[in-house]
């Protein structure tokens, strides 16, 4: 993982534009293991992100939260509270969201947390944006919390009430979440509202800053790790506060890097503006013709 391992702290590793898969190196086991990145061309020539700036931040909630790249770190509370102090602090300090479902003891980072997640009916679940005692005063927005599925039914009735919804695949759900973000994207633009409702997606299958550059072209505003910031900090999980907010910080300078540097192969110097449901920037490597409709990306070697 990013800023873990390396010669230097936060020292992005290299992913490659291409596919693992058949022929390549190893067996595909997402739907987006079979997705690779185009590559820019003479018409589109390539940035250097080291030389040339290239814009990670996002928007959320139609503007009004703003987040350093496109990534949310969920918390589960299983975990010490000197270990997820740490983690939110340093998600706090670098600009990032943090999904967490009982913020007691770290309420003065109320407005970088996504809290309490709580279960209102037809799938589901209610998280609020800020401190929830000032939510409901406030009227603050809160998400949509639900499980990766393409039942949309809840959709109609939520859209007027929320800023955002969080596909999770921790929730548990029978799709794809390439395919779920695909369509709800869709979904969204088509009731006129993808400006104003944001998008967040992801959970235990997502494993670096490819699957998220992955994922944001389909069309996530933002993408949720949990599993793999667990796994990758795991052998911090008895340390201090200090220690892992130091070791969090270099997992996200590395992923903000890994991801600007793919951006820049693919052209690109704005990742909200240009990236975010831009599936031109993907081409698909023997993936059924079904999905690839469901994913309306093109086949590599078309143009």
């Amino acid at each position: 993982m990013a800023g873990v391992v390396g010669r230097q702290p936060a020292e992005p590793p290299i992913v490659s534009m291409g596919s693992t898969g058949p022929p390549y190196v190893e067996e595909p086991f997402f739907i987006r293991d079979h997705i690779v990145i185009d590559g820019a061309q003479v018409t589109r020539p390539s940035i250097d992100p080291y030389r040339e700036p290239v814009e990670s931040h996002v928007y959320l909630c139609g503007g009004r939260l703003r987040l350093s790249m496109p990534v949310v770190v969920k918390l589960g509370h299983h975990l010490s509270n000197s270990f997820r102090e740490g983690v939110v602090r340093a998600c706090y300090c670098m600009g990032v969201l943090v999904m967490i479902d009982n913020p007691t003891g770290l309420e003065k980072y109320g407005e970088g947390l996504l809290t309490e997640p709580a279960y209102v009916g037809d799938g589901v679940y209610a998280g609020y944006y800020g401190e929830p005692s000032r939510c409901r005063e406030s009227g603050k927005p809160f998400f949509a919390h639900v499980g990766a599925s393409t039942d949309f039914l809840w959709l109609g009735p939520v859209l007027e009430h929320v800023s955002g919804i969080v596909v999770d695949e921790d929730l548990g759900g029978v799709d794809d979440v390439e395919v779920v973000v695909s369509l709800l994207d869709r979904e969204l633009r088509r009731h006129g509202v993808r400006n104003s409702v944001s998008l967040v997606a992801g959970g235990w299958s997502v494993r670096g800053a490819d699957d998220v550059f992955k994922l944001v072209a389909l069309g996530a505003d933002a993408v949720m790790l949990s599993t793999c910031v667990e796994k990758t900090l795991e052998p911090l999980l008895t340390h201090d506060t200090s220690h892992v907010r130091e070791k969090m910080e270099n997992l996200l300078l590395g992923l903000q890097r890994e991801i600007k540097l793919l951006a820049g192969a693919a052209g690109v110097s704005n990742i909200f503006n240009t990236i975010v449901g831009n599936r031109e920037l993907l081409r698909a490597v023997e993936l059924p013709r079904d999905i690839r409709a469901l994913l309306s990306i093109k086949l590599a070697g078309e143009g």
